[in-house]
């Protein structure tokens, strides 16, 4: 085992380098290149591409579904696809979009609830010329698509899975690091679930909650005479517009700390992915 371990931290250590060499990076500095602000978002959405795939391989019937990932560089308005799902003896393919919580976006509400808001949006807003385009092909008129230029229709993936982690986080004012800073409700919330199942209190809650990721189908968290109600000041279909809120919001249960529809514990996926292949 410990040969094994040595023989991966190795061709770790090489991908490592030849990918400095190859893109002309001080190797010295690439932790500090990896901490700045800006770039620490990026890599982290992209990380949890990764964390969702691995969550899924370890949860899915691996005789039943085949869960993958594929390098994409998509172009603006043809959406790239974050882990696929493919239901084997159909061939269904499910198309995964993988969200963190927004930072800082839990909420203890008055009523004893809890809430926290997923970042679900687009990494770049659509341009005149992409509106005019793109408009015809998602079936909604221009004026529609520049209202909600930065919104995902359905269409572009059938689910949206996150973790919840994010939501406890803050920027440093001084540093501008993102750092761990859960709220005095924040840390009460994560203690009573943590304890719900029954996970030792020498587990982190900071690993707890990353470790906590939910599923939701996209078609659910759209706007479309289920309840959601568009902010956009704006649109004029504010209960069925049919784009997906910004910040779509998770909502647990005060007495059982259940999420509520349409998101689900993604130890429960195949509830959400049997819907696809029925």
């Amino acid at each position: 085992m410990r040969n094994a371990m040595l023989a991966t931290m190795e061709e770790w250590q090489r991908r490592i380098e030849a990918y400095c060499k190859e893109y002309d990076i001080p190797i010295e500095y690439l932790a500090n290149t990896l901490y700045e602000p800006k770039v620490v978002p990026m890599i982290r959405g992209k990380a949890f591409e990764f964390s969702v795939l691995l969550a899924l391989q370890g949860i899915l019937d691996e005789h039943t579904w085949r869960v993958s990932k594929t390098p994409m560089n998509a172009q603006q308005g043809a959406h790239d696809i974050d882990v696929n799902i493919t239901h084997l003896s159909s061939g269904r393919a499910i198309n995964v979009e993988c969200k963190l919580a927004g930072k800082g976006r839990f909420r203890h509400q008055s009523s004893g609830s809890s809430e926290i808001s997923v970042k679900c949006m687009r990494s770049r807003t659509l341009g005149e010329a992409m509106v005019k385009a793109l408009a015809p092909r998602f079936h909604v008129t221009e004026a529609q698509l520049k209202v909600h230029n930065d919104q995902y229709l359905p269409g572009d993936f059938d689910v949206v899975i996150t973790s919840i982690g994010n939501a406890f986080y803050e920027t440093d004012p001084n540093t501008g690091f993102f750092t761990w800073t859960p709220t005095s409700d924040g840390i009460a919330f994560l203690e009573a679930l943590r304890a719900k199942y029954g996970i030792s209190p020498e587990m982190p809650l900071k690993d707890f909650a990353f470790s906590q990721m939910y599923i939701a189908k996209a078609s659910d968290l759209a706007v479309a005479n289920n309840g959601v109600r568009c902010t956009r000041r704006r649109c004029t279909k504010k209960r069925n517009c049919g784009f997906i809120p910004n910040y779509p919001v998770i909502t647990f249960t005060t007495e059982t700390l259940e999420p509520q529809t349409p998101w689900h514990y993604l130890s429960n996926a195949v509830r959400v992915l049997d819907g696809f292949v029925e």
